[in-house]
């Protein structure tokens, strides 16, 4: 398990001397996206560090205890790969983007048993009796999920700072509900992220990239249902931890209609655009500062959620009740920085 950190800062180091002999023999410049905030080419495989070194030490290790990690990694494949060719800038469609999540869904469900049970809510849950709802739900929650993610990205170190306080406050609070194999996956992706982290924030020598997006929002999703599956715990509770990117998600999609455009295409008014660009107004220069500030409001914004969640893992109303109030502080807080951009035009 040590050797996860070395390994992922050894291959973030290797892909971003890589980047720059790659830009002083070419002449490629960055792709003007809507949602890229970044001026610079930088290597975008720091998602690659995490999912080599999390190879490397789950195969190679022989201990039982690794069996969930190494399955886990199998099942979050296909996604990692999809993120990848999207990162080689393979233009993919987006619907095509959400049907390759299903395979890895499916795996899950078959190899690690990861399904919905019901949401603890009487007449709803008679209808996750019914195998195929419950699949078809899971599916379409971890595709979700997986692209929630990918939204989320952007700022340095916003999903690897967010992945690790789940990992680390879950581990923490873990310890009556104690499953050896699910603690050592949170472990072992806090390590693995921790490598990529130290390039990326502040600095931003190298991004997660849409393959580490990917790869996390699906690795992460596994290990959370598990955690509630083996624990009995409240179906609220993956819905607290993740509450952040689900509320971005159907947020950005609800703005997306109203506005008429599509749902799929990308844009830069993501709530951590809407800070970043409020940071931007108050400091001029200073890029790296921006990125950090932004990372750091976000990160204050979430936790107090993930905290909640950890230490009340089984209470449905409140869980469900704290969910509520993140989106209503979500919205409002989105609303409210909106009008604030707006004014200092």
């Amino acid at each position: 398990m040590s050797d996860i950190f070395p390994i992922s800062l050894l291959v973030g180091i290797g892909f971003i001397f890589l980047q720059r002999f790659q830009n002083k023999s070419a002449t490629n410049t960055p792709m003007k996206e809507p949602q890229n905030l970044h001026k610079k080419l930088i290597s975008r495989f720091g998602g690659v560090a995490i999912f080599v070194s999390l190879f490397l030490v789950s195969f190679f290790e022989d201990n039982e205890t690794y069996n969930f990690l190494r399955t886990a990694l199998i099942c979050a494949a296909p996604v990692f790969v999809l993120g990848l060719i999207d990162d080689l800038r393979i233009v993919i469609n987006p619907t095509v983007r959400l049907l390759t999540v299903i395979p890895s869904a499916l795996m899950a469900y078959q190899f690690l048993g990861t399904e919905a049970y019901g949401l603890d809510i009487g007449f709803v849950d008679t209808i996750f009796e019914f195998k195929f709802f419950s699949i078809l739900f899971i599916c379409f929650a971890l595709a979700g999920i997986v692209n929630a993610f990918n939204m989320i990205d952007g700022i340095n170190g916003l999903v690897l700072i967010y992945v690790m306080t789940i990992c680390f406050v879950t581990v923490i609070f873990s310890q009556p509900y104690f499953s050896e194999q699910t603690n050592l996956l949170f472990v072992a992706i806090f390590f693995s992220c921790l490598g990529v982290l130290v390039l990326n924030f502040p600095l931003g020598r190298i991004f997660l990239g849409d393959g580490g997006s990917y790869f996390l929002g699906m690795v992460i999703s596994i290990a959370l249902i598990k955690h509630y599956q083996d624990n009995q715990l409240s179906p609220w509770y993956v819905a607290c931890v993740l509450i952040y990117p689900i509320t971005d998600t159907i947020f950005t999609i609800l703005r997306r209609m109203h506005a008429k455009m599509s749902t799929m295409e990308s844009d830069n008014q993501h709530l951590h655009h809407l800070i970043f660009e409020s940071v931007s107004n108050r400091i001029s220069k200073y890029e790296r500062l921006k990125h950090v500030i932004t990372t750091l409001i976000i990160f204050v914004f979430y936790t107090p959620f993930i905290l909640f969640a950890n230490t009340q893992p089984t209470n449905t109303t409140l869980l469900a009740l704290i969910c509520a109030v993140f989106i209503f502080l979500y919205v409002v807080s989105y609303f409210v920085l909106k009008k604030f951009i707006l004014s200092q035009k």
